[in-house]
Formats: structure tokens, sequence, C-alpha cells
């Protein structure tokens, strides 16, 4: 399990990249509309899976997020999230995992000399 701090980088990605993600990997999607959704975009058959999730570092973990925020207490139906996506309202992206060494990384560009750039580095995507 994850202690904090932790750094995660979210990054964009496209519809084939996230469907290969989401049907070879553990599915923890836990609302009936955005399983419709992934279903429909993937041509998959996954199932609501409402489980809680545990990263390592280096773990990459695919996620839908709306563009905006919703109303407080609105939930969202299929149809709903199916239109928003087809207006570019719904996001796919990867989040992945770093230890806790970005910021330490950052601060040590260009003093540290190389060996210990690098070491912080493999550290940074969790293969110290």
């Amino acid at each position: 399990m994850i202690q904090p701090p932790v750094d995660v980088s979210f990054k964009q990605v496209t519809q084939k990249e996230f469907c290969e993600a989401v049907t070879n990997g553990v599915n923890a999607i836990g609302h009936k509309g955005t399983v419709d959704l992934v279903n429909t975009l993937c041509r998959s058959n996954i199932a609501v899976n409402r489980v809680a999730i545990k990263a390592s570092i280096g773990d990459i973990i695919y996620v839908i997020v709306l563009a905006f925020r919703l109303e407080e207490g609105k939930i969202l139906s299929t149809e709903e999230i199916q239109s928003l996506y087809n207006e570019g309202k719904v996001l796919l992206l990867n989040a992945k995992v770093y230890g806790a060494v970005l910021e330490e990384l950052s601060k040590c560009a260009g003093i540290c000399d190389e060996m210990e750039y690098d070491h912080l580095a493999w550290t940074a995507r969790g293969q110290s």
C-alpha cells in the first residue's frame, strides 16, 4: 500500500489506449452509467464492481472524469454520461503513481551529479 506523500501525474489518453487498459486490467468502476459508457466505447462486457483499489508506486490507473463540476448530489444516467462524452465533456485519463521524489528530483536538476539524479529518476519511476 502506498504511504503518502506520493506524486501522481495525469495524462489524457486515446479511446483505444483506454479500452486496451480497461479490458485487460482490474475493474473498480462502481457506477452503472460509467460501466455502460465503457462497455459502449470498448465493446466490452464489464460489470459494476464497486471495490477499493490500492495502487503501488509505478502503477497506472485509468480513470474517467468529467471536465466540469456537477451540481451537488447529481447522479448522471447512462444517457447523460454518453451525451457528455459525445460533447467532449468526459475525459479518459491515466494516472501514474510516483514516489514522493519528484519535488526532490526537480530541486536536484542542474546541481546534483549524474549518479544522484539518475537514482532519483529511477526512484520516481518506482524502479529503485
